[in-house]
């Protein structure tokens, strides 16, 4: 591959003057077309994914009865984050990120399209579930890398708190849409799916410009090789590395509550629709908090913010152990979805502080680590759970382990210099004269 190993630069401003410290505007990047159909495109992929696991599940506890089954059809969706995902990262950088976003999309709709085959053995089924899973590791690198390519600076931010709100409420939209067509036929919502993942294809492709790979053929490497050179990369840069334990923590403190909803309706001697609140507020949260740490706080106070904040979520959580009622942990898990506020700034810093080419390697090992860790979290919490520890006890004392995290990770937060010159080295190099 090209710039196998790039070189750090100098501390100093990148490229280009500075832009104005002010409040960004959503409009700086609904405006741009390309930005504003990536960010539809995204949305309608994300919306198919979400019925998929709805319409997936509801189908075969249908046909079997068995809820080990549906659960493990809803499970495998984490399992190429164990290994496959960082290695499809490598494959990723080889090709023009859109292109990838394109295939990714086109060959979700044809496995989606396999499941409405009648009588398809269930694990058939459950095998082409883990083949649409797997492409999306390769789909949320291409996509990362191209938002990058298309927007910088705090626009990219910007853009970054809008995908992640989208995402939210795309996530909630799919999750009704495919429990209410599910009831109905859970075909029709695998059909309606299939042709969402086409349809976010084909705006991809009339609305965002291809940028070919600046990786050569020729230069390529064994996918392996790769693979651990984008490892090292995000283990040895210290922005990269801070930064995505950063996220990792964060993460597996406030996937918690929407994680352990059902054992917490329980405790509260309550039923699935206390469950579906407790899921919906959070994610609620999240988009509140995004949205307007984004809109409202300027980029300089923005960054300076990020280390106190990330101590919010460990305290949110740490109130469970006064075992609220049901308004008090509606409030808790309104409070951990807001406290993923700071997300869209370090993952702008993230895509920004990583080369081009090597944004599909190091985005996916990234992308790896935080699903894994809030698999992990969630799992753990619900292991102890099961040990006969009152959810409230648990949750809470999750948060206090998460302050100690948390300090361990802000102590050693990159300088703003240090941030700076990560993303001057990302740069590519400036073009030499005729």
């Amino acid at each position: 591959m090209s710039n196998q190993n790039p070189q750090p630069a100098a501390p100093g401003p990148a490229d280009g003057a500075p832009q104005a410290d002010r409040r960004p505007r959503f409009s700086e990047v609904f405006g741009d077309r390309e930005a504003a159909g990536f960010l539809g495109a995204f949305c309608l992929s994300n919306v198919g994914a979400m019925l998929n696991r709805v319409a997936v599940t509801f189908l075969v506890w249908d046909q079997t009865g068995s809820s080990a089954l549906a659960a493990a059809s809803f499970a495998i969706s984490f399992a190429p984050y164990l290994g496959l995902a960082q290695v499809l990262g490598a494959v990723v950088d080889r090709y023009a990120y859109r292109s990838v976003m394109v295939a990714c999309d086109l060959l979700r709709a044809a496995l989606v399209a396999l499941m409405l085959i009648p009588g398809l053995p269930i694990p058939a089924m459950i095998a082409i579930v883990f083949a649409v899973a797997a492409v999306q590791p390769a789909y949320h690198a291409a996509r990362v890398a191209t938002l990058a390519q298309i927007l910088t600076g705090d626009r990219l931010s910007v853009a970054v708190a809008l995908t992640f709100s989208a995402g939210a409420m795309a996530q909630i939209i799919g999750y009704l849409t495919g429990g209410l067509l599910s009831a109905v036929d859970p075909y029709t919502a695998l059909a309606v799916n299939a042709c969402l993942f086409v349809v976010s294809a084909v705006t991809i492709v009339g609305l965002v410009e291809y940028r070919p790979t600046v990786n050569r053929r020729e230069e390529r490497r064994h996918v392996l090789a790769e693979t651990a050179d984008g490892l090292r990369m995000l283990r040895d840069n210290k922005v990269l590395r801070t930064v995505s334990l950063g996220i990792w923590g964060l993460f597996a403190l406030t996937a918690v509550p929407e994680g352990i909803a059902v054992l917490w309706s329980v405790h509260l001697g309550r039923g699935s629709g206390t469950q579906g609140a407790i899921m919906a507020i959070d994610a609620a949260g999240m988009v509140v908090g995004t949205l307007l740490f984004a809109r409202l706080v300027r980029p300089s106070l923005r960054d300076k913010l990020i280390r106190p904040l990330a101590f919010f979520a460990p305290a949110v959580l740490a109130t469970a152990l006064f075992d609220p009622p049901l308004a008090g942990v509606l409030l808790l898990a309104f409070a951990a979805g807001a406290a993923v506020m700071i997300m869209a700034p370090m993952n702008a810093t993230l895509a920004q502080c990583i080369p081009d080419g090597w944004r599909g390697r190091v985005v996916a090992a990234a992308n790896s680590g935080l699903q894994l860790c809030q698999g992990i979290a969630v799992a753990g919490v619900g292991l102890v759970v099961e040990f006969g520890v009152p959810v409230p006890y648990v949750v809470g004392a999750w948060g206090l382990i998460g302050f100690g995290f948390q300090y361990l990770v802000t102590r050693n937060w990159p300088s703003a210099d240090e941030i700076e010159a990560a993303k001057a080295a990302a740069q590519p190099p400036a073009a030499e004269p005729a």
